[in-house]
């Protein structure tokens, strides 16, 4: 009797065990083919909502002043510029600023029910969930350097990383199929960020309408701006500063657009540095002077020997 119970007991567990493992398949399966019905939808207001777990590490104080800046700039409606891996752009109406959502389904935690099993016993899960952990802290804690210590740099003015209350009204965003959605600016992560003019043609536009002078001036803002950075001890680890249109120009300097890959080292030679962001990463700019515009060109050299050749004698100011 007793050996019947408990086989009819093991039957039950099993039984339950393989409903639920098969519930949990059937959710993942739906989930997967909701994604892909949404191939043509490059915009889904659930990806940038916070987690529902704060971390304290990604608090940023503010002011009241500067909270109540962003809910007026948020009065108006933002209009869909782009996507990168890290987040979602959207342009203000006014033209001024740009909003940038961070995907938070790159970036927060799978439901331990969503792959219970791939949680507790796959290597390769496990190794994606520490990248993903590795690129969440590595983007926000950018983006927070970017506000905190960089605003000039960045043009950055206002980070929300985690959900907050009753801090910042809705926002009206409008994806590229002209979709209207609206989400509570407290329960999304996002950066606000003066908006920006790319390098090459801001440089086209002053060299059409004969403004020499003033695109030698853009070329200094460049240099200022990595040098600035330089100083403060702060690199960028993405390596295509130019061809992914990492900075650009607002009206009297030189940003930094991208502000994902930003970090603090101690002890950089400023020396050093600004060879290798003038000589490297700076070369794709220096190329295309040379064939569109010689005279530019000639500047841009002029310009990298005086700047190197002095902080070599000052030995890194």
């Amino acid at each position: 009797m007793l050996k019947k119970r408990f086989t009819h007991t093991a039957i039950f567990v099993f039984i339950f065990v393989f409903c639920a493992f098969f519930a949990v398949k059937l959710h993942r399966i739906d989930n997967e083919l909701q994604q892909y019905s949404r191939t043509n939808r490059p915009f889904v207001a659930q990806n940038i909502i916070c987690s529902d777990t704060p971390n304290p590490a990604w608090d940023i104080p503010v002011s009241s002043e500067r909270t109540a800046f962003v809910n007026i700039v948020t009065q108006q409606p933002f209009q869909w510029v782009g996507k990168g891996f890290q987040a979602y752009a959207f342009v203000s109406q006014d033209g001024e600023y740009v909003m940038k959502f961070f995907q938070q389904q790159r970036l927060r935690d799978t439901p331990f029910l969503e792959r219970p099993f791939a949680t507790l016993f796959s290597s390769s899960f496990q190794n994606k969930a520490t990248m993903k952990h590795e690129n969440r802290d590595r983007i926000f804690t950018s983006s927070k350097l970017a506000y905190e210590e960089l605003q000039k740099e960045t043009g950055v003015l206002f980070v929300h990383l985690n959900k907050t209350v009753n801090q910042l009204k809705g926002i009206k965003l409008i994806d590229a199929h002209g979709q209207s959605h609206r989400v509570r600016g407290d329960d999304v992560s996002f950066l606000l960020q003066l908006k920006a003019d790319y390098v090459i043609p801001t440089i086209v536009q002053c060299m059409k309408r004969g403004q020499k002078e003033q695109a030698k001036a853009r070329l200094d803002q460049i240099f200022d701006l990595l040098l600035s950075l330089a100083k403060k001890g702060v690199v960028d680890s993405d390596q295509a500063l130019v061809r992914n249109n990492n900075i650009g120009f607002v009206k009297d300097r030189a940003l930094y657009i991208d502000t994902g890959n930003l970090v603090k080292m101690e002890g950089i030679d400023v020396y050093e540095h600004m060879k290798y962001e003038c000589t490297k990463r700076l070369k794709p700019l220096s190329d295309w002077l040379s064939v569109a515009y010689p005279e530019l060109h000639v500047y841009y050299e002029e310009r990298t020997h005086a700047i190197l050749k002095v902080l070599e004698q000052d030995g890194n100011p």
